[in-house]
Parts: C-alpha cells; structure tokens; sequence
C-alpha cells in the first residue's frame, strides 16, 4: 500500500493537476458551471408546469394548467430552448477571461458563431431548433475557437487601430477585422457542411452521423468508469468532481435537455446520466456517498472522529464533502480506500440500472443547492427517489463500517498515546497544587 500510495502521489497526481488545469477545460468547466442558474429555473418552471398532472381530469386546476400550457411552458422554452446560446456565452465570457481577450467583443463573437453554425432559413424563417441542448458542443467548439481567433488577431497586429479615440470606442474598431473574420468563416463552414450533408447543419450532422458515439456515456461501464477516477482524484487530494466535470457536464446537459423535453411531451425518460443524477445519486450526500461517513463518525468511539461528523453534517445535507474527504480524512488513508473507491462506482453502476429499467424516474430536473431527499424527488419528480437515496445511504453505512472502525482503532490508539504522552510530561513537572 506504501508503494502504491507513492506512486500516486509522484505520477499520478501531477498529471491529474495538469488536466484540472488546462485552459480549454477550464473555460468549458467554468462556462458549464456557470449555466447552473439557467438550469435551476428552467427545472423549476417545469416543475410547476406538472403540477397540473397531479390534479383529476375535468376539476378546475387541472383545466387550468391545460388551458395555459403554451403560457406556463414559455419560461421552460426561454431557458432550455435557447441551452446553446447561454453556453456560448459563459464558455466565451470565461476563457476570454483567461487568456487576455476582449471580453465583450469575445461573447458577441461566440454568440453569432452559433447562431450561424445552430440555425438555418426555412421558407425565410429562421429554423431554431437547434439552439437548444442539441447544440451545446458546436456552442462550446465555436465559442473556444471564437476567442482563440479574436486574440490572434489582436496578438499579430491584425486589426484597425485608430490612435486618440477613446478606450471603448478603439477597441470597437479593433474587433471590427477579427469578428468580420469569424462571421464569414462560420457562414462558410455551415454552407460546406450542408453541402456535404444534403442539407444538415453541423448539430444535426452530429446527431445524425455520431449518435452512438454521443450516447456511449449513458452506459453502466461509463458510470463506473467515471464514479471510479473521481474517486481515485479525491483519495490523492484532488477534487475528482471538478477534474471531471469540464469532459461530462456537456454530455449531462445535453441528456437533461433531452430528458425534459421528453417529459414535457409524456414520453418515456431516455437518458439516465443526467446532471443530478451525479449530484443527488452517484454522489449522494457527497462524492463517495460520504454521508456514510458522517453517520459513523458522530457515533464514533474516537472524540477526534466525532468533531469531524459534527462539523460535517450540515455540508453533508446539501452535498459537501470536503469537510469529510480532509476533514477526516479519506484522501490518502489507506483504511478507507476500498470502500471508497472501489465500493462506491458499484453503488452508482447499481442505482443506474434502478434508473434505466424504469423502477425509479431518471432526472428530468436541475435542483442544484436543494437538501437531500427534498432534491431527489424534485429532481426526479419520483416519490420513489427519496426512498432508493436512503436505501443507497444505509447500503454505504455498512459498505463502509469494517473499514471505519479499523481507521477508528488506529486513531484512538494515537489518542491514547498522546494521552499517555501528556500524563508523563505532567508527571515529571511534580506539579504540587
């Protein structure tokens, strides 16, 4: 265990770091993160919408909701609907940030980018369709180009600057070149690709010709593939979620979307991996379902063990596990690394089966920030949810208890040294009071 825990620390750990921070992958992680608050309220507009589903047939509430469908569904299409647009410009917003570019000019830029590459005239009316979630990667590569573009043109020199204007006004006119640039080469990319397609633009070509490749990780090996690196960052002292996040967020959002849209239409839920499903389920009350832990250490014998689940329950309600991760600590302890690791991909590959098979509703929601419980049945809409995250809760409290009480052995002995320690400091001060 020595051996391997030096290995990590010195080959592995490192490349993690690098990934976490490359530049690309933290503009898309940061603009993805930054769409939360779009998610929340188009989830919660949903929710609201629904709410006529749980009145009879013929009674004044329910008549309501149906007579005003195409109202109350308004905010719902004015947040996911448009999915593509608020990514380009967070995504552009924060890597504009990072590398020194025009911010302003940036998201201009990445928002006409994917309105040009998203959409097409039908009978010269603009076909939007695609400015939803189905969208999101074309936001995401045009909106990163986008940046790269506007900030090569700046660094080489390649723009109109006019000395003595004022400051906003100049770096109007040094937009001018680059953002001209980056309108006609996406107007020619489209046209190409249409060429080629017989008519698709670019994210109906991806659906259509890449579908397999853009639902493979909708599947119980990636679940687990996934579930297991985070974990293996989080026991070497990195944040797995945050690693991670910038490669799956897009494939999450783009799952939620389609989940809400079939929702909305009463079809069956075709996607499991979506946003909360991470959150409030394959990590329930903490990545590693921590809140296990939590549980163990308030009634832990060891007073060290016990202040650590103190001070970790009120993080635990709402899914915060870095007081626990390094609090207690799980990462690089040795006696919590099975079950940690390897226990908890098990657990999420198991709950994703719950999902797929329709025992239990998939998320049609976002929830971000609601506690637990409350934020399973909303994100799934589901009474069942609540009831399989306590299941999954007391499954983890015994997955992790033999290994708990071995790290819990080793503390109390070291407390029992200290104690010992102290007393002999004590004793030999002859101390007479």
């Amino acid at each position: 265990m020595n051996k391997f825990m030096e290995f990590m620390e010195t080959r592995f750990s490192p490349i993690a770091s690098k990934i976490e921070k490359q530049k690309f992958i933290a503009s898309i992680k940061n603009g993805m993160v930054s769409l939360i608050a779009i998610l929340i309220i188009g989830s919660f507009t949903l929710i609201i919408t629904s709410l006529g589903n749980l009145f009879p047939d013929g009674t004044v509430i329910k008549e309501f909701f149906v007579t005003n469908q195409e109202l109350l569904s308004l905010p719902f299409k004015y947040t996911f609907g448009l999915l593509s647009v608020y990514a380009a410009v967070t995504i552009s917003y924060n890597h504009a940030k990072q590398i020194d570019a025009p911010i302003l000019h940036s998201i201009v830029g990445a928002v006409i980018t994917t309105l040009v590459l998203n959409t097409r005239f039908v009978d010269g009316v603009l076909d939007s369709q695609f400015l939803d979630s189905k969208g999101l990667f074309v936001a995401i590569l045009a909106s990163l180009a986008t940046v790269e573009v506007l900030k090569l043109f700046i660094v080489k020199n390649l723009s109109i600057r006019i000395k003595g204007l004022p400051e906003m006004v100049a770096a109007t006119f040094e937009s001018v070149v680059p953002l001209l640039t980056i309108l006609c080469g996406s107007v020619l990319l489209s046209a190409a690709v249409q060429s080629l397609t017989g008519g698709k633009i670019i994210p109906e070509a991806l659906t259509t010709f890449l579908a397999p490749a853009m639902n493979s990780i909708d599947t119980p090996y990636a679940v687990f593939i996934i579930s297991f690196l985070e974990m293996l960052f989080w026991f070497i002292g990195l944040n797995g979620y945050a690693i991670l996040i910038g490669f799956v967020l897009p494939f999450m959002t783009q799952y939620l979307g389609a989940n809400v849209a079939a929702f909305a239409a009463g079809e069956p839920i075709p996607h499991v991996f979506a946003p909360n499903f991470w959150d409030y389920f394959m990590g329930f009350s903490g990545s590693g379902i921590t809140g296990a832990l939590v549980i163990l250490a308030l009634f832990s014998k060891a007073k060290e063990l016990r202040a650590i689940g103190k001070a970790s329950v009120v993080p635990m309600i709402f899914t915060i596990s870095e007081p626990i991760v390094f609090g207690l600590p799980i990462c690089f302890n040795p006696y919590l690394f099975i079950p940690f690791v390897l226990g908890t991909p098990i657990l999420a590959t198991v709950q994703w089966f719950v999902f797929h098979f329709g025992i239990v509703r998939p998320p049609i929601a976002n929830v971000g920030g609601t506690p637990l419980f409350l934020a399973n049945y909303l994100a799934t809409l589901d009474w069942k949810a609540p009831i399989m995250a306590l299941i999954v809760l007391i499954i983890a409290i015994f997955m992790y208890y033999p290994f708990f009480k071995m790290y819990e052995k080793s503390v109390m002995k070291e407390e029992a040294e200290k104690k010992v320690a102290q007393n002999s400091i004590l004793a030999e001060l002859e101390l007479d009071f």
